[in-house]
């Protein structure tokens, strides 16, 4: 049966067309923002510029173009975010590199608003079971590939190391990166998964994250694994006498831990390969330092350093460093370089907003899962950044992420202030009373959303 454009029926069915083409395209792009910015699989495939700046950004125009107002309108706006971004564009006026910032900016700045709008149309557990989903999946085929193809298991060298380093990286292009993505599926994992499903994927998480033989990501999953049994074993103590005894053991317990690692360092650092220097990296922090001394409050320009062409104050860098470093190695230092105090005083203010909405959630047995999920990717962002150039990128996006939920919702829930939704869902069906973000019967039922 042919029905006529503008009938009746057509007229009733071309809404319910274009909520499930929403509901399929939206989370889609969340995945095709993981592929593009995270790269995970750059070692046989570059995917050319456009593909950022053009191809995404017009799929998210299109996708927000048909997507319901009733759904539109409940977007987070976090200006924390926007003002980030603004800070980044307005870096072109001072850039060393004019062209090179260009392209910096238009692969990363509309990319990350309009991923940020596009996330908001999407329910939070829908939008949480996408990711979940995204990381696991790429960590096992990255493990898989590791111990089946031996081009997956790289060998590397790295300054001030004379052996050469063996680890897998599948088909990321360095094996760092492929453990600090999955150490951010870890996260995830512990929040959300349930049972028998948290322990496979826990196996599949920390067995890539070891074979990767990365000090940064071994690190980063040492950190998430502590505090989430460390706030597992709080949340299991019945009376507040018991919680703040072993909270106090647990403070005592961590110093010792630091002491004592600090004592046996250069054992550790041997595990891995590394010397007292980090690879070299303390050198390139005390000379960084000396460069953003030149221009400390607006840097010399996002995405304007490590190009090639090389400005000439980076060769003068590389000079004083003795070898040819690719960046800052330090999350903090890369954006003070390119952006300045301003820049990275912006970007602190991003990690206190969802610092902010994190305990909001955390407080709420109901919302108490994204809660934990978002204070364990922040512990793993801030200390793996601490040798590795994460607050741009794919992981300034994965935080916007962060934000997006939370703001969602809590937003969501101050809708509901007598406990019945006040927000019709955009399909118009009932709401959904198995969902996490909900308030009517959350608290009887627990706060899993993964299972």
């Amino acid at each position: 049966m042919i029905t006529a454009i503008g009938s009746p029926s057509a007229t009733r069915r071309r809404p319910l067309e274009r909520i499930l083409l929403v509901d399929v395209c939206a989370p889609g792009l969340v995945v095709m923002y993981m592929l593009l910015k995270f790269e995970p699989f750059a070692s046989v495939l570059r995917l050319p510029g456009s593909a950022s700046w053009l191809v995404f950004p017009a799929l998210a125009v299109i996708v927000l173009a048909v997507t319901p107002t009733s759904r539109l309108v409940r977007i987070p706006i976090n200006w924390a975010t926007f003002a980030f971004a603004f800070w980044i564009v307005a870096s072109r006026l001072w850039t060393e590199s004019v062209a090179a910032t260009d392209f910096a900016i238009r692969s990363e700045v509309p990319a990350l608003v309009l991923l940020v709008l596009v996330a908001g149309t999407i329910e939070p557990r829908r939008l949480i079971r996408v990711l979940v989903a995204t990381f696991c999946v790429i960590a096992f085929w990255s493990l898989a590939t590791s111990i089946a193809l031996p081009n997956s298991r790289v060998v590397t060298f790295e300054a001030g190391v004379d052996e050469p380093q063996l680890g897998f990286r599948g088909m990321f292009g360095h094996k760092n990166e492929l453990g600090m993505f999955v150490v951010f599926g870890l996260c995830l994992v512990l929040a959300f998964a349930q049972g028998v499903t948290r322990r496979l994927l826990l196996v599949l998480m920390i067995a890539t994250i070891l074979g990767t033989r990365s000090a940064t990501a071994g690190s980063g999953m040492f950190a998430v694994m502590f505090i989430w049994f460390w706030l597992s074993a709080i949340g299991s103590q019945r009376s507040p006498r018991e919680r703040s005894l072993l909270l106090a053991i647990s403070v005592v317990s961590a110093v010792t831990a630091v002491l004592l690692a600090f004592r046996l360092l250069p054992a550790l650092l041997g595990v891995y390969q590394k010397d007292l220097t980090l690879s070299g990296r303390t050198v390139i922090w005390s000379e960084s330092l000396e460069l953003i001394r030149r221009q400390p409050l607006h840097g010399f320009g996002f995405g304007g350093l490590w190009v090639n062409p090389t400005p000439a104050i980076i060769d003068d860098l590389r000079r004083q460093i003795g070898f040819s470093a690719a960046h800052a190695h330090n999350g903090a230092l890369g954006l003070v370089l390119e952006v300045g105090l301003i820049g990275l005083g912006l970007f602190v203010v991003l990690l206190v907003r969802v610092g902010a909405l994190m305990v909001y959630c955390v407080r709420r047995p109901a919302l108490s899962d994204y809660g934990r999920w978002a204070l364990l990717t922040l512990i793993a962002l801030v200390l793996m950044a601490t040798s590795e150039p994460l607050f741009d990128g794919a992981d300034l996006g994965l935080l916007a992420l962060v934000a997006v939920v939370l703001q969602r919702l809590k937003n969501d829930e101050q809708l509901e202030p007598s406990g019945v939704s006040a927000a019709v869902p955009a399909d118009g069906s009932r709401p959904d009373l198995h969902s996490p973000d909900r308030r009517v019967g959350a608290r009887e039922r627990g706060s899993s959303t993964w299972g």
